[in-house]
């Protein structure tokens, strides 16, 4: 999944939503935290070690064990 396909679908996400995420102020007040995840995934697709489905299914699979919606 590349960076456009995720902005997009957090767009999609947001439309649909009743109230806003609190993902974005907790960003907001923690930009160590948008760093580190950002170096994190920047890391990740750079080295090509992991595949990117494999990559997904992880992330579904994290997201439905703590009830994340995606």
């Amino acid at each position: 999944m590349g960076f456009l396909t995720r902005l997009a679908t957090l767009v999609r996400v947001m439309r649909r939503k009743k109230r806003p995420m609190q993902t974005f102020p907790l960003l907001r007040r923690r930009p160590a935290l948008l760093l580190a995840v950002n170096t994190f995934e920047t890391a990740l697709l750079a080295s090509g070690r992991l595949d990117l489905r494999l990559k997904a299914l992880a992330s579904i699979k994290t997201s439905a064990l703590i009830g994340c919606p995606f």
